[in-house]
């Protein structure tokens, strides 16, 4: 849009790039500035030529060519370009108020002597004189376009830039080729292998290079970690020396939980509470997975392989803990937590400074996290779903049930809750389970709504309450299986999770339209009279889309390793019975 406003703001901008290069406008940065300059300047110049060449050749009339017949075009297939080119001509004329507009945004940028500003008119002044220069160049090009194609057309040969760029392409997609034939064999071990030598060989070598002059280790605040470490360490020691799955599964959860005491010994209950949560939750997928894995790990007798893959591990896990002591002993300034108390209750308007720092502080990288999240819930629901999310959906009434199996409401048009454990065969179903869903799901739905609102001043947060929401439904799915889990979340995890990332990024660029930066938060307050004046921080909106987006993903991930899963399981099992039959 805007058309070229810009083009004399970017001129002058150039102009003190390469005047100033060097600071005294001499060297070899300074010829280069002009060199880029002057590169800006013939791009133009053909800019301006062939869109001369294209109103030409597509709306002039031109002697011996008759019109081309053009079918109607349709309101919706003309609105796009219509309103943009519509935008164009206006905003064109407003390039002041767009330039107060974008003022936040450009004031992060380091102040030079040009100012940056859209307009259509910037003064009498050497950009200027380029403009002049690219529309009277451009001008001649296009009344010249014969010649120039002749000049082409001579030109042309088999070594031409263009034939340069098809074999630089195609010698890219041939060593492309090669590498992932190399390196994409198909083992994820040999891929989590090739990662963790990159470690050692770059991050891990540098701390060899560089040890620290002295280290001043605290082993422990209060005996009470000590007792937790210790519990931490044996349990991963008996996790690398299990043969069962499961087991191994599970002591691996106790290193996790382990952690998030370690975590509330220290004085971070948020910590802990995130850590206590994702761990929750990994646990239960991990266990989800495992019904398709065998019981027992390899009883193979040990190899070279084997022992050379437990000289990386200790390895790597001795570099990890060298990267954690020259991380936090080794300190040589500030931390610069130590300066977010201030701003986050000046400017973030709470109190928890975890909270305020995810949405306000480094709110830039919450939103990339988010964005991963998205991306990685994507990645893995197509790998297992080959049409679409929303056609696994179903519910409990498009059943085709007998009459004999179906539960006759107490009352009429009373709906029947938890109605997909009447799916499950007698012996996978637990009536204390259900009992217990009953009493605790309302209540986890509550609390993570507490948590969502909460959490800028108190412990919580979008991330935690939206884990607890993730936990609430998991309780349903184990206890319904997966009709239950359609009929307490029948939508669309993928849409669930763009809704959230949607809401999060209209709540990060809504700032720019009342003249703040991008990601800036702001409070409102609200005069209820009797109920007082309660204040919200905007930043609670973006906090919501992440509560959207960590639901959706436990959905997405629910439906693909317990629904998606329990499908295969009931055909395999079927089928087993059916050879049994015959």
């Amino acid at each position: 849009m805007l058309g070229f406003v810009a083009k004399e703001s970017v001129f002058g901008a150039l102009l003190e790039v390469a005047e100033t290069s060097d600071g005294d406008g001499t060297g070899l940065a300074t010829y280069a500035g002009w060199l880029v300059l002057v590169g800006i300047v013939l791009g133009s110049v053909l800019t301006m030529a062939y869109t001369l060449r294209f109103l030409w050749g597509a709306f002039a009339t031109k002697p011996g060519a008759e019109p081309t017949e053009v079918a109607p075009v349709p309101v919706g297939f003309a609105a796009s370009p219509v309103l943009l080119a519509a935008l164009s001509v206006g905003l064109g004329f407003c390039g002041a108020w767009l330039t107060g507009v974008l003022e936040p945004h450009t004031a992060t940028f380091p102040e030079g002597h040009h100012h940056a500003e859209l307009a259509l008119w910037h003064g009498l002044g050497v950009p200027l004189l380029l403009s002049g220069i690219v529309v009277v160049l451009g001008v001649a090009l296009f009344i010249r376009r014969a010649t120039f194609g002749q000049l082409q057309g001579a030109l042309a040969s088999q070594r031409s830039a263009e034939g340069g760029y098809r074999a630089l392409m195609r010698a890219v997609d041939r060593s492309a080729v090669e590498v992932t034939g190399l390196t994409q064999r198909g083992s994820v071990a040999a891929y989590i292998a090739v990662i963790l030598l990159v470690v050692l060989a770059l991050p891990g070598a540098a701390l060899l290079m560089n040890p620290p002059d002295e280290l001043e280790l605290v082993l422990w605040d209060a005996p009470s970690q000590a007792v937790v470490g210790a519990l931490v360490c044996i349990a991963a020691l008996f996790t690398a020396r299990s043969r069962r799955r499961l087991r191994a599964v599970i002591l691996v959860g106790v290193t996790g939980y382990g952690t998030g005491v370690l975590f509330l010994l220290h004085g971070a209950p948020d910590l802990a509470l995130t850590q206590i949560l994702v761990e929750t939750t990994s646990l239960v997928v991990f266990v989800l997975v495992l019904r398709r894995l065998p019981e027992y790990f390899t009883d193979r007798p040990l190899t070279r392989m084997r022992y050379l893959r437990m000289a990386l591990g200790l390895a790597v896990g001795l570099a990890v803990a060298g990267f954690m002591l020259m991380a936090t002993a080794d300190r040589s300034a500030e931390p610069l937590s130590a300066l977010f108390p201030g701003p986050a209750v000046e400017f973030g308007g709470g109190h928890n400074i975890i909270s305020v720092t995810l949405v306000d502080i480094r709110a830039w990288d919450t939103m990339g996290e988010i964005s991963v999240l998205v991306a990685a819930g994507t990645g893995v629901a197509s790998l297992v779903f080959l049409d679409t999310r929303l056609s696994g959906i179903r519910r409990v009434h498009d059943i085709p049930y007998p009459e004999a199996v179906k539960k006759i409401p107490t009352a009429p048009g009373r709906r029947v809750w938890l109605p997909g454990s009447r799916t499950l065969t007698p012996d996978r179903r637990s009536i204390i389970f259900e009992v217990v869903t009953r009493m605790i799901f309302h209540t986890m739905m509550i609390l993570s709504v507490y948590l969502l609102l909460a959490g800028h001043n108190h412990v919580g947060g979008g991330f935690a309450a939206g884990m607890v929401a993730g936990l609430a439904l998991m309780v349903r799915y184990l206890v319904g299986g997966r009709y239950e889990l359609d009929e307490a979340a029948p939508i669309d995890a993928g849409v669930l999770m763009g809704i959230g990332l949607f809401v999060a990024t209209g709540t990060a660029i809504m700032p720019l339209a009342f003249g703040g930066t991008v990601l800036q938060s702001a409070e409102l307050t609200f005069h209820l009279g009797p109920l007082g004046d309660p204040h919200l921080m905007t930043s609670m909106f973006f906090d919501i889309g992440v509560y959207l987006v960590v639901i959706g993903l436990l959905l997405d991930l629910l439906r693909t390793f317990g629904s998606r899963l329990d499908r295969q399981i009931l055909r395999e099992e079927r089928a087993g019975e059916q050879a049994v039959r015959l």
